[in-house]
């Protein structure tokens, strides 16, 4: 090979210069009708999102990256919640053995509001503390405690375990407190016990479905609610920041995660500063991956979700990292799960190195941007939120609420159409599942009675003066998991899955793509397909196996042979076509396959057509 006619890399010379006009007229080029506007995409904030950021096009800006975060490591506290307190004392001991820095704990809060599902570790007396925390370091345990500190305060006064407590938290998930009124009982105990911290939440909006501005909006608004409540009962304000951790949720859109992350740490700094506190390492964020992204569908890309939110949030400067078990949607977490979360963790600071580096993604536009378009929209949010008499009037007002159910609506409509897609879900489903291990069996009854026994003997405040509006908990895929619970219902007691014949019509190659398009499209809802070549007697066929409904799916080779085999199959007594591909304008009445259609009212009308019980009903929650 002549190597002469290469001219060597020299990795210190600079790129060529950037032709802004070249490119921008390229890229119309590309994308067609429309323009370069086609190309620009926005959050559900509104926030718009350019194809290119460079300076020569007049969209870069200087990045305000926050002076804190990215440390060197991150703390891995992996999330408990297993009602049992001795069996969730032996996965807290498994995972501080094999990994974790620490654990962070959700004590029930169920049984307090009244309901008999408890949804964290059934800690109502001292006894179940004790088992809960035997021979566990108790500064490596946190205790979310919600509106309940003080009474977990009171069952160990000597354990060194911290307690986090969250009362506007607790009221947003259906507890009738006073916020304000249950922070002032606690004040006085947070100033005399070191133990007692107070967390401002972002995860029950991100689990409701807020957009990452209005996460992010609640979380520091209530950050600030508990900073200048500490500050008013006379405690420093440096000492109130260093006892208050911001929680966000991340999901697996890896850069809207991981900027806001940035711009939260980026506006606690400035608000800080603006109490006169200088100081960035006074703002600790903690990041949980979210559970709305988890699905019970082919529950084993949840380890990719999970894996992309961790990777966001260490890249966005998160102090400490919670990663969520894939299998939690289906079932306690099992230990294959929980094993896998932890050492998510452990690849990405050992052996992809993520704590060696401060702020990754510095240096890139794109981040900068978000990062700063997040931050001022938030920014004015909470100004607005203070001239209106601050975050609680704003609750009682379910403003807040009432904003993020129409954004959790707007979301729900992208997914239905499949403009936003799951994978293993409203995208490339897989019919048969594997499940993960099932976890350990434990016998609740008994930790369930003596919960309940204890927690009627607690004082409880009293009911609220008013009332705040709880936020629902909604993961994305619920939707399609009732459909396909529905088809699996029909499978199981008819013996076979409901099954739908696709007619392919035109030469494979046309055909590959499309076939592959309608059978995922089927299969969301748990329906599967039976090919019929175009040289079959499709009308005998459909006479013999009685077929109600049919699928045409058309290459351009197969115009012509379309019409006589719609026509044949109505005469068979098909009474329910649709139509995909090259459809010609003169096949007669019938229902066109296309993208961008209603996937969930498709498949109503389907298992409908199909006689599958619960067809017509209410599967969009």
């Amino acid at each position: 090979m002549d190597r002469s006619a290469y001219e060597p890399f020299e990795l210190a010379r600079p790129f060529l210069p950037l032709d802004a006009e070249a490119w921008r007229k390229a890229a119309a080029k590309v994308a067609g009708e429309g323009g370069l506007e086609r190309l620009i995409r926005r959050t559900l904030d509104g926030i718009a999102i350019e194809p290119l950021y460079a300076p020569p096009l007049g969209n870069a800006e200087a990045d305000r990256a926050p002076r804190g975060g990215w440390p060197s490591p991150w703390t891995i506290a992996q999330p408990h919640a297993h009602p049992d307190p001795a069996t969730a004392n032996r996965h807290l001991r498994e995972d501080l053995a094999n990994g974790a820095d620490s654990v962070v704990v959700r004590v029930d809060q169920a049984l307090a509001r009244g309901t008999d599902t408890p949804d964290g570790v059934l800690v109502y007396d001292a006894a179940a503390l004790s088992r809960l925390l035997q021979d566990i370091p108790g500064q490596a345990v946190l205790l979310e405690a919600g509106a309940r500190a003080k009474e977990l305060a009171a069952f160990a006064p000597a354990a060194t375990a911290a307690i986090a407590a969250d009362p506007v938290g607790a009221a947003l998930e259906g507890l009738r407190i006073d916020p304000e009124r249950e922070l002032d009982r606690l004040i006085s105990l947070v100033r005399e016990d070191a133990r007692i911290r107070l967390i401002a939440d972002g995860r029950p909006w991100h689990a409701a479905g807020a957009s990452e501005v209005q996460e992010l909006t609640a979380a520091l608004a209530c950050w600030l609610f508990y900073l200048r409540a500490l500050e008013s009962a006379n405690l420093a304000l440096e000492e109130a920041a260093r006892r208050i951790e911001l929680v966000l949720a991340v999901d697996d859109d890896l850069f809207l995660s991981l900027a806001k992350i940035r711009a939260g740490r980026l506006l606690a700094e400035r608000i800080l500063k603006a109490g006169g506190i200088d100081d960035p390492a006074l703002v600790r964020i903690r990041a949980e991956t979210g559970e709305r992204m988890l699905a019970k569908l082919d529950p084993w890309v949840n380890i990719l979700r999970t894996t992309v939110a961790g990777f966001a949030a260490v890249a966005g400067g998160a102090d400490a990292l919670s990663v969520v078990p894939f299998d939690r949607p289906l079932q306690q977490p099992s230990l294959l799960a929980r094993r896998l979360a932890r050492n998510l963790q452990l690849i990405l600071r050992d052996e992809v190195g993520m704590a060696r580096v401060r702020d990754p993604a510095a240096g890139s536009w794109y981040v900068a941007h978000l990062t700063r378009a997040l931050a001022e929209e938030v920014f004015a949010r909470l100004r607005r939120v203070e001239e209106e008499g601050g975050w609680l009037r704003a609750l009682v007002s379910a403003g807040p609420q009432e904003e993020v159910a129409r954004t959790r609506e707007k979301r729900a409509q992208l997914l239905a159409i499949r403009a936003l897609e799951l994978t293993g879900v409203s995208a490339f489903p897989i019919l048969e599942e594997r499940a993960p291990p099932p976890p350990d069996p434990v016998d609740l009854e008994p930790a369930l009675a003596r919960a309940r026994a204890a927690a009627r003997s607690l004082e409880r405040a009293g009911p609220a003066s008013f009332a705040i509006e709880p936020l629902p908990r909604r993961r994305l895929a619920e939707p399609f998991e009732r459909l396909r619970a529905r088809a699996e219902e029909a499978a199981r007691a008819r013996g076979t899955r409901p099954t739908i014949p696709v007619v392919a019509l035109g030469r494979p190659s046309e055909l590959h793509e499309l076939l592959t398009w309608v059978e995922n499209l089927l299969a969301v809802g748990g329906i599967a397909t039976e090919r019929l070549a175009s040289d079959a007697d499709i009308a005998a066929i459909a006479r013999a196996r009685a077929f109600r409904c049919a699928i045409v799916s058309i290459g351009a080779s197969g115009v012509e042979k379309a019409r006589e085999v719609v026509t044949a199959l109505r005469a068979a007594g098909v009474d329910r076509l649709w139509l995909a591909g090259t459809v010609p304008d003169d096949i007669g009445p019938s229902e066109r396959l296309v993208p961008g259609l209603d996937v969930l009212a498709f498949h109503d009308k389907l298992h409908g057509e199909l006689g599958i019980a619960g067809a017509n009903g209410e599967d969009r929650g």
